[in-house]
């Protein structure tokens, strides 16, 4: 019996760190937050050229990280915003641009401009499609990393949004496909509306149940970990002595 409960315990321990080793990152989201956005000079489709802090201020901001020869997820994730703006709760007397900006240097206005028509959005005002000649910085302050692959001629990258405020602030970044209830959150944070979320664990905080890495977008068991694992472990062990103890007396 002993064995097997030892046995049993094992397990759970270590399935219990393997899975939290293994989780994506969501710390990655909570990255650049309340940082300014870099200031790209942007030329928008209908032939504006503005940049990112002055169209902020016309209205805050959904950015969404597109380019137009992608054959993955820059499709899906315009038709899935697309139509969770129309569901999200509570956004409707709040204010807010959508703009669909190219990452891929190779892309031109009327790339955008083909690509705004393919979904049917080049007349939507609050929607704007543009292009900037400063993307490298742009996409490196909001810490998004595409990866160009020659073989294949396209870039491996995540599917992202990021809210920005009317002063210009990162309020919100929201990873992969997401649904009308996050689209909400975001669109309340570019807002100044209060939504819940948590502090990224720094070095300050010594006993954090986990700790992100933001190289390597992992997270790893912290002390804090071990701290509430000690009580079960503790107890365990003082069973298995009492247990020895009890064997040593009887023989």
């Amino acid at each position: 019996m002993h064995k097997y409960g030892l046995t049993s315990f094992l397990i759970f321990v270590c399935s219990f760190l393997v899975d939290a080793v293994a989780q994506p990152a969501a710390g990655w989201q909570e990255t650049n937050i309340n940082e300014v956005i870099y200031n790209a000079p942007l030329q928008i489709i209908s032939g504006d050229h503005v940049s990112m802090h002055q169209l902020a201020a016309q209205n805050p901001l959904v950015v969404a990280f597109v380019f137009t020869r992608c054959s993955g997820i820059c499709a899906p994730l315009i038709i899935q915003l697309k139509e969770s703006l129309q569901f999200a709760p509570n956004i409707g007397n709040k204010k807010y641009n959508v703009l669909v900006i190219s990452f891929d240097p190779r892309d031109s206005v009327k790339d955008m401009e083909n690509m705004a028509t393919r979904f049917n959005l080049q007349h939507e005002g609050n929607w704007k499609f543009a292009v900037t000649d400063s993307i490298s910085r742009l996409i490196s302050s909001v810490n998004f990393n595409p990866v160009w692959y020659e073989q294949t001629l396209q870039f491996d990258h995540d599917a992202l949004l990021v809210g920005v405020n009317s002063q210009g602030f990162v309020t919100k970044k929201l990873l992969g496909l997401r649904n009308s209830k996050d689209i909400g959150l975001l669109i309340n944070s570019i807002n100044n509306v209060f939504s819940p979320t948590y502090r990224l664990p720094g070095q300050s905080n010594l006993f954090s149940c986990y700790n992100y890495n933001p190289k390597t977008g992992k997270n790893t068991p912290g002390l804090g970990m071990l701290f509430i694992a000690l009580p079960a472990i503790l107890s365990f062990s003082i069973l298995i002595i009492i247990r020895l103890v009890s064997k040593s007396k009887s023989a």
